[in-house]
């Protein structure tokens, strides 16, 4: 037998047998941190308790609209087993939940800005959306009216997102109408059942008029047309289980004695007829009216809005040949770029941003990330500082405040390029170890910075694995120039073009005109 296979019964036992392991030894203490080469490094403790704040007041938006939310489920619950008293008790408790502004105070809720912000991560758009819901279904209910009035109470006071919900809440009532018309249907009332059917055809002729752009709205619109195909199945199956009732005889002995005399029709349509009032005096079951001003505020915003990623584009193209000036070393050239993304980054705002809050996200946001990328890295290569909020606002020359997210996506972003500034100064060899070491310290710095942070704003998040990547690579750099200077070893090109490939775009990924990555 092989001595391979003449192992006795214990060796083989031991998976680890052959494996020798050396005596556990303290190793040296990492290097200390490099960022104070740095002439200034921003407070990142402020920006922590700004967004400790935020996180302190969305979450108890989230709990206040959860609980909301709850209460909405259970009205309409109670509506579809016709204790429309309990629904009233429901939507009544809802409505008595603190309001937002009451939650946020009023300073915030001053900064309209702001509150959009507090507003959208408190979840209150899905709690007014499920309200708007229960009250369409319970107007249709009592009065027949699919489309009820926007409470005030549950207004954030920016019309696109008032709007919006509003629209999304009438079309979660048709989806209940659909349910109670399929239970109406078991009892064959064939009146209800073409009710329903006419309210939802009316809303969604006039939901056509819209033109939706892509979003949540547009899928739960084009959802409507299954609620009228099944609305409309549903009145045809009912008038025919009625006539194939009436012609097999088997109508009740109730219903023969009902009919009356004179006109052989049921007293009890007739009593319905009587009881309700003229035409004239009875309100739409669709308030086309109500609908069309909402038309009229959505096209205004979607024009604004596209007219703002067209000019948008001119701010992210200034602000990026800047940095690539910047990398030429032209400062001047640099200078007179950014003053001119300052110009139009104000226009943008002044003419379409300011009247609508909605707007600052998406490419505006991502043009002044830019920006702010922009006016870091010049600030970096001239006087070997990373700006602080303030200062960068201060740069800027800016009459509206830069957002905390803003600033830290264009302070990751940055260190993208000083990743490439480190690649071409490597090139040199010995003499760019101390520029290399700056950069390190910058990149260190951002990368430190953002450890105190409690949570990254935004989508933040998935900017921090190239930044880390950079930070390891410079420090390969540097580790390669260390063995340069002691030993004659030189440098490898292949890694300094990788690492120039991987920091291009800012460290991060290129961002597109709409602001995604």
């Amino acid at each position: 037998m092989a001595d391979g296979c003449s192992a006795g019964p214990e060796a083989a036992s031991d998976p680890m047998g052959g494996i020798e392991a050396p005596l556990a030894e303290a190793l040296a203490a990492p290097s200390a941190a490099t960022f104070r080469q740095l002439a200034n490094s921003p407070p990142f403790g402020e920006y922590a308790s700004e967004l400790l704040q935020f996180q302190k007041l969305s979450r108890h938006m989230q709990e206040n609209s959860a609980n909301g939310r709850r209460l909405m489920f259970l009205s309409a619950a109670r509506m579809q087993r016709s204790d429309c008293e309990g629904a009233k008790d429901a939507l009544r408790t809802a409505e008595a939940l603190p309001s937002s502004e009451v939650i946020i105070g009023s300073e915030l809720w001053a900064d309209r800005e702001k509150r959009l912000r507090l507003c959208e991560a408190g979840n209150v758009s899905w709690f007014v959306q499920g309200f708007i819901g229960c009250r369409g279904f319970l107007e249709m209910l009592e009065s027949g009216v699919l489309t009820p009035p926007m409470p005030t109470s549950l207004s954030i006071g920016i019309d696109d997102v008032d709007d919006e919900r509003y629209l999304l809440g009438t079309i979660d009532a048709a989806r209940e109408l659909e349910r109670y018309a399929v239970n109406r249907g078991q009892l064959l009332d064939l009146h209800s059942v073409q009710a329903c059917l006419g309210a939802v055809q009316s809303l969604e002729q006039a939901l056509m008029q819209f033109n939706f752009r892509n979003s949540d709205l547009r899928r739960r619109f084009d959802g409507v047309k299954y609620v009228v195909k099944k609305l409309e199945t549903l009145a045809y199956e009912v008038d025919l289980a009625k006539k194939r009732g009436e012609a097999a005889g088997n109508a009740s002995k109730t219903d023969r004695q009902d009919v009356d005399s004179e006109g052989g029709e049921p007293l009890a349509k007739k009593r319905r007829a009587e009881a309700a009032p003229s035409s004239g005096s009875r309100p739409l079951a669709v308030d086309l009216k109500l609908l069309g001003a909402i038309k009229d505020r959505y096209d205004a915003f979607d024009s604004s809005r596209e007219l703002a990623i067209k000019r948008s584009r001119d701010v992210i193209k200034s602000a990026k040949n800047a940095i690539f000036a910047l990398q030429r070393d032209d400062l001047r050239k640099a200078d007179g770029l950014l003053k001119q993304c300052a110009r139009d980054a104000e226009s943008i705002y002044k003419e379409l941003v300011a009247g609508l809050p909605s707007l600052r996200g998406g490419s505006f946001s991502a043009a002044l990330e830019e920006f702010a990328e922009a006016l870091a890295y010049r600030a970096f290569r001239r006087d070997r500082t990373l700006l602080s909020r303030a200062a960068m606002q201060e740069a800027s020359g800016l009459s509206f405040p830069l957002t905390l997210l803003e600033y830290l996506g264009g302070l990751m972003d940055l260190t993208g390029e000083v990743g490439r500034l480190a690649v071409r100064s490597a090139s040199r060899g010995r003499q760019a170890v101390d520029e290399v070491s700056l950069c390190l310290a910058c990149v260190d710095a951002v990368y430190m910075g953002m450890q105190d942070l409690p949570f990254l704003p935004g989508g933040l998040g998935k900017k921090m694995g190239p930044l880390k990547g950079t930070l390891a690579k410079i420090e390969g750099i540097l580790y390669e120039l260390a063995l340069l200077s002691h030993g004659g070893i030189s440098v490898t090109a292949p890694a300094c073009a990788v690492l120039e490939e991987e920091c291009e775009g800012g460290g991060a990924g290129e961002k597109t005109a709409d602001g995604t990555a």
